[in-house]
């Protein structure tokens, strides 16, 4: 159940043990407070498990039988010495489907004794030099929830988050020697506008005066595009995104929607880039008479609008992207999952989106997200986004002028 590793042009992800203990580590406040609650998601996920070698050392010499449940040939996965392989019905064969729900390893050995991917899960981060941004996979649906908790105000970054930062280790995608993310091709941000477009997308992913996600997102993709054509002519970066962030928010909005069609393809790049050997989520049929009737109807800001926060935080495309399109691109493909998604919990529950219906869809998306998508080759993917006019970035993105 390893989040994949994913490699860029520019920087690494390093699955191994680091002590991150001397930089912050930062959460969104909508995720601080997570706990396990053991619902067994993840370790019933169907997800070979890669072993690294002091772990598959530890399995052996304490957990009996533990030897005969590693697969220790073939192709194994960068620092493994062996994969933890599935049972046919998708169980971890060390998983005990008891009112505990804790496998043998942790009951045994312990917590610590875990493989990396499950010890960190469903955490995933982004390490930079000064701080580790760390966001939840929602596939598990502790997670999930979270995100319709009624709580007020609009997330923020908090340090220190309880259930986020308790720990010393932190794996995923390492740019701590890099440089920041791409303003556009060729041009990098710096830290200081980094912060305050990472601000602004959290603010404005969550607001309320959106009748919908998509209206969010149409606002971020017009800033993005103002704040990409800055030219040192200008003045400082951040001065220039501050100036825009400001003006963009007095400024008259227009409104914006995603077609089904749109949301498909955007989709179908997300299951076109899962590797071979992992099995990508077909488009449920009569996708778009499903979400006329049932899905479009009940699709709401407030849990979207925090899913779509939590997916910008931390996003390790804003360092294997090209540019801030990218960025928005992904959002937008994270959007179009959630409603295809839907449209498939909506057409087997054979009625109306409702939120149990909307947390299985979440669920689902970023299982395809974090989980099964290879993320160089999606962004890749999404490369045009950052060539052409604005008109040609929204068509790519599938957002359209409402009427």
């Amino acid at each position: 159940m390893a989040i994949r590793p994913a490699r860029g042009n520019r920087c690494a992800s390093r699955p191994d043990r680091k002590d991150n203990s001397a930089v912050p580590v930062l959460a969104l406040s909508l995720h601080a407070g997570f706990a396990c609650r053991r619902s067994g998601a993840c370790c019933t996920a169907g997800w070979p498990i890669p072993v690294e070698p002091d772990v598959a050392a530890a399995l052996t010499a304490s957990v009996p039988g533990s030897a005969d449940a590693l697969d220790w040939a073939g192709s194994l996965p960068d620092g493994a010495a062996a994969v933890i392989p599935p049972r046919p019905g998708g169980a971890c064969p060390f998983y005990l489907p008891d009112p505990e729900r804790r496998c043998a390893i942790q009951r045994q050995v312990g917590h610590e004794a875990l493989p990396a991917s499950c010890r960190h899960f469903p955490r995933v981060a982004l390490l930079e030099a000064d701080a580790v941004r760390v966001t939840l996979s929602h596939f598990c649906p502790t997670a999930a929830s979270m995100l319709f908790a009624d709580v007020p105000g609009r997330p923020t970054v908090v340090a220190d988050a309880s259930g986020i930062a308790d720990r010393q280790e932190h794996s995923g995608f390492d740019a701590r020697a890099t440089i920041p993310p791409l303003l556009r091709p060729g041009v990098a941000m710096d830290l200081a506008a980094c912060r305050r477009w990472e601000a602004y997308l959290l603010r404005t992913l969550t607001d309320s005066s959106c009748a919908s996600p998509e209206e969010a997102l149409g606002r971020v993709a017009m800033s993005a595009d103002t704040i990409r054509a800055w030219t040192a002519e200008q003045g400082t970066l951040e001065s220039h995104v501050a100036t825009t962030l400001a003006e963009g928010r007095r400024a008259s909005h227009r409104r914006w929607t995603m077609s089904p069609a749109s949301a498909v393809r955007l989709f179908l790049l997300a299951a076109d880039s899962v590797p071979a050997g992992l099995l990508a989520p077909g488009v449920p049929a009569d996708a778009e008479t499903t979400d006329a009737a049932w899905v479009r109807p009940q699709w709401r800001q407030g849990p979207l609008g925090r899913y779509l926060a939590a997916r910008s935080f931390g996003a390790w495309s804003a360092y294997l992207g090209e540019g801030i399109r990218t960025q928005v691109a992904t959002l937008a493909v994270a959007l179009a999952a959630v409603r295809v998604e839907a449209v498939r919990q909506a057409a087997r529950a054979r009625r109306p989106l409702d939120d149990e219906m909307l947390l299985g869809a979440i669920r689902s998306a970023d299982l395809l997200l974090h989980h099964l998508s290879d993320a160089r080759a999606l962004v890749r993917s999404l490369a045009r986004v950052e060539d052409g006019p604005l008109e040609a970035c929204l068509a790519v993105i599938g957002l359209e002028e409402a009427r």
